[in-house]
């Protein structure tokens, strides 16, 4: 090996006279130097009498010793040294390229261990080649940013590691072909909802299948008939008869109330024809108007019938036991 200028790395510290201690210390490596590639030697070289295993096993533990004293040294010093020695040579005698070279490793063995489906038997295989990256720092395998995404284009879904869930990018390609003709879709339609098949008439419905009204009472009747039958010998089917007969008895009211409600609408619209025809604007029930007309009809039928008193009696006590629950009390005096 030709000989070359040795220039003592003790001469980057000793410009700074803020930190002397720090600049001592890095002075005790004299026989470190920087050769024309930029690499450090260690010790004198004399040729010939540089043997393989000092080459070996001497530099290790002093690059080692140099690094610990370059580690406690000052950041401006280690800038001023950097300056001088060069990024390149700096970053080699650091040992950063050599991070950086197992930090491209991990990723690249990251993104082969996702691409593959992960078997039981190669669990244990994994373990041993994951522990060498354990002092590194966590590194995340995204498989949609990296340089395999065309391989990948069919899997839409990855995780970050085998004990993550399973997720799916939101970042989609806008697509280069634009919808130019817009092609209806073909939506599926009820014939008994749709405008097409026409209005729907209530009253034509009413006198078409009124009959279902009359025999939804014969069966009413003839559920009563089996309840009071079966209510000592099987009261459980007993009471589920007369849960139907309660239901059925609650649809035909609702049903008499509607059609009730029906009579006293067209009643009203019969009289603002005939109020129109003079002349006059026509007028259009409420709600509020409309339901104090149906209490006023069922009050006139129930004078009719002599049944007012117990009516208004039952609806008297039914609202003052509401009051009664709105009331406030007075606390209690301690």
């Amino acid at each position: 090996m030709p000989k070359v200028n040795k220039t003592q790395v003790t001469q980057y510290s000793s410009d700074d006279d803020s930190s002397e201690d720090s600049g001592q210390e890095f002075s005790q490596l004299e026989d470190s130097d920087i050769d024309e590639n930029g690499s450090i030697i260690f010790g004198q070289q004399d040729g010939d009498d540089y043997s393989e295993d000092s080459s070996i096993n001497e530099p290790k533990s002093k690059i080692d010793l140099m690094r610990e004293k370059l580690a406690d040294m000052p950041f401006n010093q280690l800038i001023r040294i950097q300056q001088q020695m060069g990024a390149k040579n700096f970053n080699r005698a650091m040992g950063l390229e050599e991070k950086q070279q197992r930090k491209k490793s991990v990723i690249s063995a990251l993104k082969q261990k996702f691409k593959e489906p992960v078997d039981d038997s190669d669990e244990s295989s994994d373990e041993d080649s994951s522990d060498s990256s354990v002092s590194e720092p966590q590194l995340s395998a995204h498989p949609k940013r990296s340089s395999d995404r065309n391989a990948m284009k069919s899997d839409d879904y990855y995780r970050n590691s085998k004990k993550m869930p399973t997720v799916m990018s939101s970042k989609r390609p806008v697509s280069r072909f634009r919808q130019v003709v817009d092609i209806q879709k073909t939506k599926t339609r009820d014939p008994r909802f749709d405008s097409l098949s026409g209005n729907f008439n209530e009253d034509l419905y009413d006198k078409t299948y009124g009959f279902l009204e009359k025999q939804q009472q014969e069966e009413m009747d003839m559920l009563k008939r089996q309840a009071l039958k079966l209510k000592h010998t099987n009261p459980e089917e007993a009471s589920r008869i007369q849960s139907a007969v309660s239901s059925l008895k609650s649809q035909l009211a609702s049903k008499e109330q509607k059609r009730k409600t029906q009579e006293l609408k067209r009643k009203h619209r019969k009289t603002e024809l005939d109020a129109v025809k003079q002349g006059k604007k026509p007028y259009f029930l409420k709600k509020r108007e409309l339901k104090d007309l149906e209490v006023a009809e069922k009050y006139s039928k129930l004078k009719d019938s002599s049944k007012l008193d117990g009516y208004l009696e039952k609806r008297r006590k039914r609202n003052a036991a509401k009051d009664h629950r709105r009331m406030p009390y007075q606390r209690r005096q301690e």
